[in-house]
């Protein structure tokens, strides 16, 4: 017996993994005019949108990158703005030069000015010192001469036995104080005289002959009391 073929029922069918074809096919078998929409709607979701080409961009050569540099550069030439962007850049870098130039001039000006202190500075230290050695020498040498006065005059009036008397008659004690008295009365005495120099009337030696002159006649007369008092008080 002949075998018999039958229509292929599409509902039936196994369903395929191609979403558009399943949709074409449900297309038309479609019965109903909601079945014919949905299938017609689902095959444009399915169906794959067409890339558009991007068409790639032309590379220039050097010489093409050249003359459009130049057309650029000319265009910029000739605008507005960018002439007054220029103008005002210009404007601003000559500040700015001289800015930078006067700060050089002063930084310069005030290393000149501070090397002229510095030797300045070491010149007055330098005279200082010498005047200070020079200073130190002439005291030196007025305490000596009042020294020499004083040990003098100390044997006329008989100082030493003051101290011996106060320290019961322990020589070195004495001694010790008499050296000590003695420096301090010369210094007393470059004092007095270097006040009286201050009214200008006389010159050193002649107020130190004079102080001398005073308290050597101080002595003739026996009046050294005051003297004695003076330095056994220092």
């Amino acid at each position: 017996m002949p075998a018999t073929h039958s229509k292929a029922d599409p509902e039936k069918n196994a369903e395929t993994t191609n979403q558009l074809r399943k949709w074409e096919k449900k297309l038309r078998y479609a019965k109903t005019e909601e079945q014919r929409l949905k299938a017609e709607r689902m095959i444009r979701i399915h169906t794959p949108k067409e890339k558009k080409e991007v068409p790639k961009k032309k590379e220039l050569t050097e010489d093409q990158l050249l003359d459009q540099m130049v057309r650029e550069n000319e265009k910029l030439r000739n605008d507005p703005d960018f002439i007054e962007q220029q103008t005002q850049a210009e404007l601003k870098r000559q500040h700015l030069d001289k800015q930078r130039q006067f700060n050089r001039e002063k930084i310069k000006d005030n290393m000149k000015e501070r090397k002229e202190q510095e030797e300045q500075t070491e010149k007055k230290q330098l005279e200082a010192f010498e005047q200070h050695k020079k200073d130190e020498a002439t005291l030196t040498k007025h305490l000596e001469s009042h020294k020499q006065f004083l040990l003098k005059y100390s044997d006329k009036t008989g100082i030493m036995k003051t101290f011996l008397d106060k320290h019961k008659g322990n020589k070195k004690k004495a001694t010790k104080e008499f050296k000590s008295q003695t420096t301090k009365m010369c210094r007393i005495l470059e004092y007095m005289i270097c006040e009286k120099l201050q009214e200008g009337e006389l010159s050193y030696d002649e107020v130190k002959d004079l102080l001398y002159e005073n308290m050597s006649q101080s002595m003739e007369y026996g009046e050294s009391s005051d003297l004695k008092q003076l330095t056994a008080s220092l």
